[in-house]
């Protein structure tokens, strides 16, 4: 099997179901010791927002024994360590007038760009992209 060194995936839905395969792909890279760069923009922002999450019509698969996304995306960030990068956009943040201050720090590990996104996956083997 070939090593892969970084990949990055894009989150941009709000739908728990596309963050739930986000992290399915990144806990995966993780057990292969990849690097992973989660760049969370437009709609996908949301999972970053501290407080409650509805998990709309994912709660039944939750239900039936499907990993809960959000701890998913929490269990993530924490056993990445320095291997994982969750990355809030900016300028949605800015466009959509929200408050930094609204992400849940323990989930965001950084806020920038699309261009410092582009920066830190110039090298990666993939990016993937979930909408």
């Amino acid at each position: 099997m070939a090593t892969v060194d970084k990949i990055g995936i894009i989150v941009y839905s709000d739908d728990p179901k596309s963050l739930a395969m986000a992290m399915n792909l990144g806990q995966v890279a993780l057990a292969m010791e990849t690097e992973v760069v989660v760049y969370f923009t437009f709609d996908g922002l949301s999972h970053l927002l501290s407080g409650e999450k509805d998990l709309g019509d994912f709660e039944r698969m939750v239900e039936a024994g499907v990993p809960d996304p959000y701890g998913l995306l929490a269990d993530f960030v924490e056993a990445g360590d320095d291997l994982v990068t969750t990355v809030a956009c900016t300028t949605t943040i800015d466009m959509l007038g929200w408050d930094r201050e609204a992400m849940d720090e323990s989930l965001t590990t950084e806020f920038a760009g699309a261009a410092a996104f582009l920066d830190e996956t110039a090298d990666a083997a993939h990016v993937f992209s979930f909408g």
